[in-house]
């Protein structure tokens, strides 16, 4: 777990995320060379992995599963001496100086050690990390949708415990029926249910026109100081998305329309 461990110390709060967009670079750069990284003028991170060759003979690569999580994380404490903690299968962060626990930012850094495990594992995938998710979704509501174009669907590591799949985000659904039915989530235990806002929400209310799922990784009382994760969730995470990725690879198209934006499409007004 040396890589969780190192993301759990760097430090990346809402609007400076810089210390995390550089690990993930230098990550990168180092375990996955082959992968072309883009990042846009807010901070959010757009990366490719793709094994050219194999696509143009499998048309079933032809489109990219694809991964999502933040940057940032709501923790305001976290001090110089801070320390990760690991016992029976619970990572916890806490400082000595404070004698006091202090959270690891699991929400998201979970996700991102998912998308970074899927990128050394995958050779076909694409992964958007972004900037301010913590702030109303910042980064998310500004994406460059091109970068989905050819997405087949989107895995979003990004939900606390390690049981629930959410599909239905503040009573709006972020993906199709048969993409929930494609999903092998009793083979990994899991169920679907309603959450909150994730950065899935403002892209499929922007058009990104797949469908997403919230995945939980693992991580349990997010934005506290109390703030923990349980190892083993976290593995069956990534076991479930790389089961995912290396199996579905078939496209699932899901578009959000408002009763409003069906109305006003079917009674156009000229000016």
């Amino acid at each position: 777990m040396e890589l969780i461990r190192k993301l759990y110390k760097t430090y990346a709060p809402t609007g400076r995320e810089w210390p995390m967009i550089q690990f993930v670079l230098d990550y990168l750069s180092t375990h996955v060379p082959e992968t072309d990284v883009n990042i846009d003028s807010g901070g959010n991170l757009y990366i490719r992995r793709s094994r050219n060759s194999k696509v143009e003979k499998d048309k079933r690569l032809a489109g990219y599963p694809t991964l999502c999580c933040h940057l940032d994380q709501a923790q305001k404490t976290h001090s110089e001496d801070f320390e990760v903690r690991e016992e029976d299968g619970i990572i916890t962060g806490f400082s000595p100086s404070r004698n006091a626990s202090e959270g690891l930012g699991a929400d998201d850094k979970n996700g991102i050690w998912v998308c970074l495990k899927a990128l050394e594992q995958c050779e076909h995938l694409k992964v958007f990390m972004s900037v301010g998710e913590e702030k109303g979704c910042w980064g998310s509501n500004r994406a460059d949708l091109a970068f989905f174009k050819d997405s087949l669907y989107i895995l979003e590591p990004d939900c606390k415990g390690g049981e629930e799949i959410r599909t239905l985000l503040r009573g709006i659904p972020v993906a199709s029926k048969e993409f929930e039915e494609a999903l092998e989530r009793e083979k990994f235990g899991y169920v679907i249910t309603e959450g909150k806002t994730t950065d899935i929400l403002p892209l499929t209310l922007s058009g990104v026109g797949v469908s997403c799922a919230n995945i939980p990784c693992g991580y349990h009382n997010p934005h506290k100081d109390e703030e923990y994760c349980n190892v083993a969730e976290l593995q069956k995470c990534l076991d479930f998305v790389l089961h995912t990725v290396q199996t579905l690879r078939a496209k699932f198209p899901h578009e959000y329309k408002t009763e409003t934006q069906k109305w006003a499409e079917n009674n156009p007004l000229t000016f």
